[in-house]
C-alpha cells in the first residue's frame, strides 16, 4: 500500500523560468497585457483587436500567442472563453507569497474558544456613562 505524497507548495508552485519557454515577443506582450488588465486574479475576456493595437502586433500574432500560452499552461481558459494567468506562474514569480501560502496550508486552523463567545467587555468610559443619572 502506498501513501499519498503530502502537498508541498514550495515544490508544487515552481514553474520553469519564462526564458526557458522560448516565448516570442507577442506572447510576452499578451501575457503582460492580461496581467496588467486584471487577468491575474479573475478570468477576463481578451479583445484581440484591442490587444493587437496596444501591443503593436498583428491580430494573427495575438491569436497565436493566446493559443500557445494556453497550450503550455501559462494561461487558463474557462468555459466562457475568458483567460486568466495560471496561479502557479504567479506564485513562482513571487516567492514571498508562495511561502505565505505554504505557511497557511500547514498552520493550524483558528478556532474560537469560550471567551470569544462571551459578551464584549465594557470600557471604563462607557461604564461611567451608564452609572450617571441623567435628568429627563
Amino acid at each position: 500500500m502506498t501513501t499519498a505524497r503530502a502537498f508541498d507548495p514550495e515544490n508544487e508552485f515552481i514553474t520553469p523560468p519564462l526564458y526557458t519557454l522560448n516565448l516570442t515577443a507577442a506572447q510576452r506582450y499578451v501575457l503582460d497585457w492580461i496581467e496588467r488588465n486584471g487577468g491575474l486574479l479573475t478570468p477576463i475576456t481578451v479583445p484581440v483587436e484591442e490587444v493587437a493595437e496596444d501591443v503593436e502586433h498583428a491580430e494573427s500574432n495575438v491569436y497565436d500567442a493566446l493559443a500557445r500560452l494556453t497550450a503550455i499552461g501559462l494561461l487558463v481558459r474557462d468555459e466562457t472563453g475568458a483567460h486568466r494567468i495560471n496561479a502557479r506562474y504567479f506564485f513562482s514569480a513571487n516567492p514571498e507569497l508562495r511561502r505565505l501560502v505554504a505557511a497557511a496550508l500547514v498552520d493550524p486552523p483558528i478556532t474560537p474558544d469560550a471567551r470569544a463567545g462571551a459578551p464584549r467587555k465594557v470600557g471604563n468610559t462607557e461604564a461611567r456613562r451608564r452609572r450617571t443619572i441623567r435628568s429627563v
